[in-house]
């Protein structure tokens, strides 16, 4: 074997050790506190769209649900963490964990970031972007149970310019954030890097090899 074949060799070697190195994600510290119900806080904006807050939140329910958790009604926790004196998403976040375990008996609570929710141009063409950061922290003890991070991208242009012009300038004017943001939170908690099947899914407890 030539000097050649045999540092291909190795790199082979050395890619397929790499791979097989690349465990699951490690889940211990949930499936350790598996939560059974879960408040959303109010999310923290850092995208220049003032809107974007309201409409990601009537997105958020529904996927985490379906997931098999109680999920605490997102419009009531807000105006009750207002009537406590938290008006802000910043300060919300920035709450002990243990304040919303002695507030509303929630068993995790959820922070989400907005990173992302514009649209960009690239000369005719554009691309509405939107991306969350998630962070689950149990509420006795603070501990991260679980975080990720989603993109969705939805992007308009073709190979004909007129069409391209007409369609980056449609864009512009009628954006709609609600399906991109839906379809994020749908992704963002399936499997394989999203949450576990909570005690309310007929796969709770038996979809572990999944993660």
């Amino acid at each position: 074997m030539n000097r050649r074949a045999l540092f291909v060799g190795f790199g082979l070697l050395s890619l397929l050790a790499g791979c097989a190195s690349v465990g699951k994600r490690d889940l211990s510290t949930f499936y350790a506190h598996e939560p059974r119900s879960i408040i959303v806080v109010p999310v923290v904006n850092e995208s220049p769209e003032v809107s974007a807050p309201a409409v990601f939140i009537t997105t958020i329910t529904v996927p985490l649900a379906e997931r098999g958790y109680y999920v605490f009604p997102v419009y009531l926790t807000e105006l009750l963490l207002r009537d406590l004196g938290l008006p802000e998403a910043g300060l919300v976040h920035q709450l002990p964990s243990q304040r919303f375990f002695d507030h509303f008996g929630a068993d995790a609570v959820l922070f989400i970031t907005i990173k992302d929710w514009s649209t960009k141009y690239l000369i005719l063409a554009s691309s509405v972007v939107v991306e969350m950061e998630y962070v689950l922290k149990d509420t006795r003890t603070g501990t991260v149970l679980w975080e990720s991070k989603q993109q969705v991208a939805r992007n308009s242009g073709g190979s004909n310019p007129i069409a391209m012009v007409v369609s980056a300038a449609l864009n512009a004017l009628f954006t709609d954030y609600l399906p991109l943001a839906r379809q994020a939170n749908v992704q963002v908690f399936r499997p394989p890097d999203g949450l576990p099947s909570g005690p309310y899914h007929p796969d709770h407890g038996k979809d572990r090899d999944r993660f």
